[in-house]
């Protein structure tokens, strides 16, 4: 034995007990592992660590049968979770090199697939070889959900029960039951799949049976749901429901349950779709046979009173994968449906050409059950056959396409009849060009119409068409006359007249539109009511060498019309489209042209387009309009025919005079251009500037600006990716008003599809510099109540926050400021402004107006103090405050000094004082003291001036009251009437001092004070009486004071008055005399300062004249509805003749007294010229009854009975030197 030999026996004595005992320790751990509970627990939760995974409730063993209650698994393309899994292997079948599963079943499996970061292979599948053959007895799974990226799929797939067998060369799939469903529908699926190779091209056999039901009426299932015209059968119907639990096939069906439908004769075959909703169910057979070169499928459906079949034959490598097909829909009332397709494809010259033939034939098809009750209903029998052959299954080579639509049918309730035949073919299609040539023209440039003929009618609708297009001197023309578009869809408004002209080929063409539509009858003039004409015209062509390939060619017509306004093109414009085109190339351009835009008033205004152009996300234009004359004449007519109403015109009418009607034709002439480009943001420029003319401001009466300068500049910068600063400078002049000089910027963003936009929150400024001369201008905007003057300059800058706000700088200044009120005598005069703007506040430096004396009172004192006082010159006025622009609340303090506030002759007041308002909006507070330097009212004058109360709204006819907002006004005022305040009228000359605190909380105004008399009298029934004593005392409701007056006449023996107590709502008159008298003495000293007569004979005229004054100045008598009752002296009966009254002597005594011929005269006018009346007699017995009526002017009938009967004619007329 060789020294080697004992070396290797020696090594093997020692190691090979080693090695035995590791490969037992191996085996012992697999057998540990596959045969022990503890060992396939740490298999399996070792093997899940290294998957990122997790398995939970392990039962058994690997090797006799394995149960888990939940498993997951997680890759980075699948997420998989597994809920109640068995699993039960037959292992030792493996030594016969098949894998036989008895059982594998789960109560839930989810997957979800992730995005993968791999691209998808390209390479075809094949299927890896397999070691073993696979046996799976029974494949269980109660419910799958399968998402994408987290997102589920469309079905709910339940009740999988399967058997499954795969080798090398076959596999087959048996599904004992399957369930899919989605809303509400339920779908029971039971079938065989078996692939006969498992290698190109996949030979294999597919069996299923179908049945989908629901139970909800309302289901996608349910046709009768959304086509309730779905024809029912004559007699009664038998429609099986299959419960949702019960199995695929013929058991089923004799399982259903039967639901009866009565549609006989005697309701009119309507169906109760409540039972029918139960009987929402399809049954399907659907059968596949072949391979990926060639298939048969065959389907077949019955349900729901609809059958139908289909069959196919299938060849899927192909570019056209159906290769023949067939199908027929078949419904209860005998209509049907039918189709045919063959397609015969051969290969030439490298490529395929497609023989494709299909028919369609309907027969008295309701369009309805097909196309929804949204859709007209309607009746089809027509015949529709196509004939076309394909080179690879896109360019068409030939085609010929025949529909007739026979009688009987209907659409939209209008009879539908006529024919349709058109033929393409293609001129390049017998040699076709090498595609390998970049100059070779595409296959669709050889497409032409070689014959249409059409003649549609709807009704008293025709379409008509017939000619060819696409080879030399070839023609086609279309006619479209359709005078109601309701026919062809409901509610469609109007009617169309057309027609069009094509001709020529693809490389020279033209074409040619005149249209004209009305949406309603008649000739209306009204904006989208009145006709629509459009004439339209072009030529041109498709440039088959130019690389890329476009269109080029001309607009040489462009006319539309509408109610009196227009565009039409005046010359030829140059247009093209390339739609291939790559930048810096443009997709499309239009060329130089003007367009003439009508207007009314026959006005045309010519729009200068120089150029345009565009391609994706790019675009530019040009133009200029030379001439833009606007009057008002002009904006009128546009008001009319856009349905606007002119806000000036409030219906009341007026005067028309020569101004007005200059006024009317008077123009303003603008012209304006344009240079913009956009390329993700805008840039350029536009301009608009005043040529000529003038503007007329609305006013009363209307008046003309004045305007000498007026432009408008907008400039355009892109500032980064679809952002633009857009900048507006305004200039602006007159020639006597001033001049104004504005500049405005903000940022302009253009999103994709979403056009251009502001952004509230990106930053704005603003810049102003003005210069009024004169603000005159104002009072005619105002009306003639107010009276404006002055000059203003202001410089402003603002710029805005985010939040809405504006920060804002800058001065006003003024000079001359003149604000007059001419009715109640403000003259605010030379007024001097100082203003200034700060952040959010505009802030009133001051506006002082010196005190101007104008008006001289026609009361002596008051006019003798004011003219030679020195106290009473060198007043002002001075407003200072500020005012919050974003808050709309600010306060202003007046600083009054001896200023004639009110200057007119019958009223006057010069005040001294400070006032305070505080106006936090909605809010205005008012608080303060002033004294009356001076002051007058004449009392005479104020109640002469007729007004209406506060509480009467005016309206106009056909003007509604608008809601006023409410406001809440306070106050707190002390008044105070100083030395010098004075009132006349109404026989009351006297002076009036006091002082009284004016308060206003909620709307209630309240007064506390007192005013009282200074000296002064009161004229009243012809007698001047001396006031004695008067106050005013105020303790709460400004209406309502407490009176206190003492008026008496003086100088006799008996000073007699009256006296007024009581307050102003309910006073009480008193006589009162010095010494005390009876009323009836008192009365006659007031009247007649003396003693009454102890005749008697002042008793009616003290009676009448007393009761007046204490009934509060209404007589007696006129509460009895008498209109007059006086004492008269002369002759009872008289007429005013020259003749007397008896002609005969009645008694011998005739020296009667002036008492004797005294009477009471009571007269009523009953209506306008007729008065009754009744004269008594006071010494004597006589009556006198009288009736008069006034014929004319200064001609009157009178008739007396009594005492004196008769009846008079009587003229009357005054004769003056």
């Amino acid at each position: 034995m060789s020294r080697v030999t004992r070396s290797l026996r020696a090594i093997a004595l020692w190691l090979g007990p080693t090695v035995v005992l590791l490969l037992v320790a191996v085996v012992s751990f697999v057998v540990w592992c596959v045969g022990t509970e503890p060992g396939t627990r740490w298999a399996l939760r070792t093997a899940m660590e290294q998957v990122q995974g997790e398995a939970q409730g392990i039962e058994g063993t690997i090797w006799k049968g394995l149960r888990v209650q939940r498993l997951a698994v997680k890759t980075p393309v699948v997420d998989i979770h597994l809920t109640d899994l068995n699993l039960q292997v037959d292992w030792r079948e493996l030594w016969q090199h098949r894998l036989h599963a008895r059982e594998i079943s789960a109560g839930k499996l989810s997957i979800d697939i992730l995005q993968s970061d791999q691209p998808p292979s390209e390479s075809p599948f094949a299927m890896p070889a397999l070691p073993v053959q696979v046996l799976l007895d029974r494949v269980a799974l109660g419910h799958l959900s399968l998402s994408l990226g987290g997102e589920p799929v469309l079905l709910d797939v339940q009740n999988l029960q399967a058997a499954l067998k795969l080798s090398d060369e076959n596999a087959s799939l048996v599904f004992q039951s399957l369930e899919l469903g989605r809303d509400n529908i339920q779908a029971g699926i039971e079938g065989e799949v078996k692939v006969f190779k498992l290698a190109e091209p996949w030979p294999l056999s597919v069996h299923l049976k179908t049945r989908a039901q629901s139970s909800q009426p309302d289901s996608l299932l349910c046709l009768r749901h959304f086509l309730p015209d779905l024809p029912v059968p004559d007699k009664k119907a038998a429609v099986p429901v299959k419960a949702a639990a019960q199995p695929v096939g013929d058991a089923a069906t004799d399982a259903a349950t039967k639901v009866a439908v009565d549609a006989g004769p005697e309701d009119g075959g309507i169906v109760r779709l409540a039972q029918l909703s139960a009987a929402c169910a399809v049954d399907m057979t659907a059968d596949l046979t072949g391979s990926l070169d060639n298939m048969s499928l065959k389907v077949a459906g019955d349900g729901q009173d609809v059958r139908f079949n289909v069959s196919a034959e299938l060849q899927p490598r192909k570019a056209l994968p159906l290769s023949q097909a067939d199908f027929n829909i078949h419904l209860v009332d005998g209509s049907s449906l039918k189709g045919a397709l063959n397609v015969d494809s051969v290969p030439a010259d490298g490529a395929s050409r497609d023989h494709i033939v299909s028919s369609i034939v309907a027969d008295k098809l309701n369009l309805a059950i097909l196309m929804g009750p949204d859709m007209p209903g309607g009746l089809l029998s027509a015949t529709l056959g196509l004939d076309a052959q394909l080179q690879d299954g896109k360019d068409v080579l030939s085609a010929a396409l025949a529909l007739d639509v026979g009688q009987g049918s209907r659409w939209n309730g209008q009879p539908l009849s006529g024919l349709l035949k058109a033929e393409l073919i293609n001129t390049l299609a017998a040699a076709p060009p090498d595609p390998q040539r970049p100059d070779a023209p595409e296959l669709w440039q050889g497409l032409q119409v070689s014959d249409l003929d059409m003649d549609l009618r709807l009704g008293g609708n025709r379409l008509k068409g017939k000619g060819a297009l696409g080879a030399p001197g070839s023609a086609l023309d279309l006619t479209v006359a359709a005078a109601r578009l309701a026919d062809f869809w409901p509610g469609l408004p109007g009617g169309v007249q057309a027609q069009a002209h094509l001709a020529g080929t693809l490389a020279k063409h033209e074409a040619r539109l005149k249209a004209v539509y009305a949406p309603q009858a008649g000739k209306s003039q009204e904006l989208g009511k009145g006709p629509v004409q459009a004439n339209i015209a072009l030529d041109g062509g498709w440039d088959a060498q130019a690389q890329p390939l476009g269109w080029k060619g001309r607009v040489t017509t462009l006319d539309v019309s509408h109610i009196g306004l227009g565009v039409k093109l005046q010359s030829p414009v140059a247009v093209s489209y390339v739609p291939q085109a790559l930048a810096p190339a443009w997709q499309w351009q239009v060329g130089a042209a003007t367009l003439n835009l009508g207007l009314p008033l026959n006005q045309r205004v010519a729009i200068r387009h120089l150029a345009s152009q565009g391609r994706d996300g790019s675009w530019e234009t040009r133009g200029s309009i030379d001439r833009l004359a606007v009057s008002r004449r002009l904006l009128r007519e546009l008001q009319k025919i856009l349905g606007v109403a002119d806000a000036a015109d409030d219906g009341r009418g007026g005067i028309v005079v020569a101004l007005d009607e200059r006024n009317e034709r008077k123009e303003i002439v603008y012209a304006a251009d344009w240079n913009l480009k956009f390329a993700g943001a805008l840039d350029g420029q536009a301009h608009i500037k005043r040529v000529s003319g003038d503007l007329i401001v609305p006013g009363n009466p209307d008046f003309p600006l004045g305007l000498q300068t007026f432009s408008v500049d907008l400039t355009a910068k892109p500032e980064g990716p679809a952002v633009s600063r857009l900048t507006a400078k305004i200039n602006a002049a007159t020639a006597k008003m001033g001049r104004a000089q504005a500049t405005a910027s903000a940022l302009l963003h253009s999103a994709p599809g979403a056009g251009f936009t502001m952004n509230p929150k990106d930053v704005k400024t603003v810049e102003l510099d003005a210069e009024i001369k004169d603000l005159g201008w104002l009072s005619l905007l105002v009306g003639d109540a107010m009276d404006f003057g002055g000059s203003v300059q202001a410089k402003l800058s603002a710029q805005s926050r985010p939040n809405g706000t504006w920060a804002t700088n800058g001065t006003v200044n003024g000079q001359g400021i003149r604000v007059v009120r001419i009715d109640d005598g403000v003259r605010l005069l030379d007024g001097t402004l100082a203003a200034h703007f700060d952040g959010d506040r505009f802030v009133l430096d001051s506006l002082r107006f010196p005190a101007r004396l104008r008006v001289t009172p026609k009361e002596w004192r008051t006019a003798e103090w004011v003219s030679s006082n020195p106290d009473a010159r060198d007043g002002s006025l001075t407003l200072t405050g500020s005012w919050d622009l974003a808050e709309s609340v600010g306060v202003l303090d007046m600083d009054l000094y001896r200023y004639p506030i009110l200057q007119r002759s019958d009223r006057y007041a010069m005040v001294t004082g400070k006032l305070h308002v505080d106006a936090p909006s909605p809010a205005i507070s008012l608080s303060g003291k002033i004294t009356a330097d001076a002051g007058w009212v004449d009392l005479d004058m104020l109640s002469s001036v007729p007004v209406v109360d506060s509480d009467v709204v005016v309206l106009r006819k056909g003007q509604t009251q608008k809601a006023s907002a409410p406001m809440d006004i306070s106050m707190e005022l002390d008044v105070d009437l100083g030395p010098r305040f004075y009132i006349t009228g109404y026989g009351v000359d006297s002076g009036l001092v006091g002082n009284m605190h004016i308060s206003m909380q909620e709307g209630k105004l309240t007064a506390m004070g007192a005013l009282r008399t200074r000296g002064g009298a009161l004229d009243v029934y012809g007698q001047h009486l001396q006031l004695r004593r008067g106050s005013l005392t105020f303790q709460g409701d400004i209406s309502n004071p407490v009176l206190s007056i003492e008026a008496l006449r003086t100088g006799l023996s008996v000073e007699a008055g009256v006296r007024v107590a009581g307050t102003a709502k309910r006073p009480r008159i008193d006589l009162v005399s010095y010494p005390d008298v009876s009323d009836v003495q008192k009365l006659s000293w007031l009247l007649l300062g003396r003693g009454p007569d102890d005749s008697g004979g002042d008793a009616a005229l003290l009676f009448s004249v007393g009761t007046s004054l204490l009934t509060g100045g209404e007589p007696f008598y006129r509460k009895f509805g008498l209109d007059e009752i006086s004492m008269r002296s002369g002759t009872l009966g008289s007429t005013g003749s020259l003749l007397p009254v008896e002609s005969v002597v009645r008694g011998l005594d005739s020296g009667t007294s002036d008492i004797e011929r005294k009477f009471v005269v009571a007269s009523k006018n009953l209506s306008e010229g007729l008065t009754v009346s009744l004269e008594q007699a006071l010494s004597e017995t006589g009556t006198v009854g009288r009736l008069s009526y006034q014929l004319a002017r200064g001609l009157s009938a009178d008739l007396s009975v009594g005492t004196v009967t008769g009846i008079a004619l009587i003229y009357r007329t005054i004769f003056r030197d």
